[in-house]
């Protein structure tokens, strides 16, 4: 005889609970507004603001401080010259072209400025090196290292050269609503300019937009092309010496491109030369290579093409479109003009991995490279960026959400902790959240400074074993949260520059104050990943 036991009726059969842990690595590939949200990569981030993606971690941006005042109305243009011994930094603004080398703006030219919007380019022949200007308005100016000057050249309207570059020992300007352009003789700064029709060329119409050089091997010689772009958007590449010569001087190709952002809508970047358009930026030696119906999956911007090609749209006529590569700090910068002379963000890529990020409260008009430092124009001011850990003395909030991910099987999930791995100075933590299912959370739970350094008390430290609280030092404590879903994101937020309960350098009380703690210059925060919590099962 057999026995069967059953069990009491009403009574349920008791889950036994299993809890699973996972890592969730930092979105280093960086921002992803292409892919979909339920097949993102797992490294890529469907948000990544002022945080920017480096190969291990991503890292809050720096801040940026003031460095020129003084220049009585919005800078739209900065230019640099650059001697054999010297060098020097101009702002146009206000109808005047300012020296912003220094932190006070002297006034350094007037050319009875029509537009402060104008073109450069460095120059240096066998009489010197010359920072060349035009704007299409005013007459051209130059500079030579103490003095500038209006040169004299005739052949053309000089007032309607809108452009201008540098291009085997000759200058060539872009003319006004024209699809002409016009050189002057080799190592000339001033006298007869030769005219040049690209007309026939064009055949979208349209005129002129911009020239530039394309040097093919990354260093400069015979192989160097005139790059002429219409404002239809075809390139025509010519290669040679002598514009007037048929012997060294001949037609490369024709070819049909996106249309570009306004005149300074080229930058040099290693052996190649970018081009941004209204579909994306490109590397031209890609983009001349395909079709123009597959352009975009050569664009760097590929990652990001549904916000850049939404930004043009809505943006494209405004001014300060423009392109910055910023080689100590591994970012091309594209900054995105949102309101007219009023406000930007800026779309920013490690040039190391080609992630891509955005940046906020950068209201910039232009940008520059200095010595090696970044530095944009804004409302009467000059500002150094890449600098600090707050804008000014604003604090900088980064806002973070890595792709979702369905953690093996696809089923509901109970997620319950998260621990991020986190290497930061002083006493700031990340705050983080789970979001569910493609729905954005906005709970987050914050980290107490339970671990790690904590400031050193100034005359009660030990001298030389308390630890202060530049110090960067590994976190990871864990954080609860609330999540029930198929499918999870990580989103993390953090802020820099914040006062944190310490005294303000040279303020607090000598012996009371938490030294070193309020809003560090040189705080920082890095996030290589996190852990996740999870217990899998079905929940009502």
């Amino acid at each position: 005889m057999i026995l069967m036991l059953r069990q009491p009726v009403g009574r349920k059969k008791t889950r036994q609970r299993v809890v699973k842990s996972t890592t969730v690595p930092a979105p280093v590939a960086g921002w992803d507004a292409k892919n979909p949200l339920a097949s993102m990569p797992p490294l890529a981030a469907v948000q990544l603001k002022n945080w920017f993606p480096q190969p291990g971690w991503v890292e809050v941006r720096r801040g940026y401080k003031v460095h020129s005042t003084g220049l009585g109305d919005t800078a739209e243009t900065l230019a640099v010259w650059q001697g054999p011994s010297g060098s020097a930094m101009f702002a146009a603004a206000d109808g005047t072209i300012w020296n912003v080398t220094s932190g006070t703006a002297t006034a350094s030219a007037t050319p009875g400025a029509l537009s402060n919007r104008w073109q450069w380019c460095q120059h240096t022949t066998s009489a010197g090196s010359f920072l060349f200007m035009v704007n299409g308005t005013d007459s051209p100016i130059h500079y030579n290292g103490t003095v500038w000057d209006t040169p004299v050249i005739t052949g053309i309207t000089a007032a309607n050269a809108v452009h201008v570059i540098s291009h085997k020992k000759r200058l060539w300007f872009t003319l006004v609503d024209s699809t002409k352009a016009a050189y002057l003789g080799t190592e000339a700064i001033a006298g007869a300019a030769t005219e040049f029709q690209f007309g026939s060329l064009f055949t979208r119409g349209g005129y002129l937009m911009a020239l530039a050089t394309w040097t093919r091997d990354g260093g400069a010689g015979a192989d160097d092309y005139l790059v002429a772009i219409s404002s239809r958007g075809q390139v025509a590449l010519y290669q040679g010496t002598d514009p007037s010569s048929a012997n060294t001087w001949s037609l490369v190709g024709v070819f049909d491109v996106p249309p570009p952002i306004g005149r300074r809508c080229f930058a040099k970047y290693g052996a190649d030369l970018l081009l941004m358009t209204l579909e994306g930026v490109f590397p031209l030696s890609q983009l001349l290579s395909v079709d123009q119906s597959q352009a975009t999956r050569v664009a760097i911007t590929d990652n990001i093409a549904p916000e850049f090609n939404r930004a043009a749209r809505q943006y494209g006529t405004l001014f300060g479109w423009e392109l910055c590569v910023y080689a100590k700090g591994t970012r091309l910068i594209v900054n995105v003009p949102t309101s007219e002379l009023a406000a930007s963000k800026q779309y920013v890529m490690n040039t190391m991995g080609g992630g891509w990020c955005e940046f906020d409260s950068h209201n910039a008009n232009c940008w520059i490279v200095y010595n090696d430092n970044l530095y944009f124009g804004g409302d009467g001011v000059v500002y150094q960026a890449d600098t600090g850990s707050a804008d000014i003395d604003s604090p900088i909030t980064a806002v973070g959400q890595a792709a979702y991910q369905a953690f093996g099987a696809a089923n509901t999930k109970r997620f319950s902790m998260i621990r991020p791995l986190v290497t930061v100075s002083a006493t700031n933590r990340p705050s983080v959240g789970i979001s569910t299912d493609f729905i954005e959370t906005q709970a987050m739970s914050s980290i107490a400074p339970t671990s790690g350094v904590t400031s050193a008390v100034w005359d009660a430290a030990i001298w030389d074993s308390a630890q202060w609280s530049g110090t960067d030092v590994e976190v990871n404590d864990w954080a609860n949260t609330v999540g029930l879903g198929t499918f999870g994101s990580v989103k993390f937020q953090a802020q820099t520059g914040v006062a944190s309960g310490g005294g303000a350098w040279g303020v607090g009380l000598w012996g009371d104050m938490l030294w070193g703690s309020r809003g560090r210059s040189d705080e920082t925060m890095r996030i290589q990943g996190f852990v996740l919590l999870y217990e899998p099962g079905e929940f009502i």
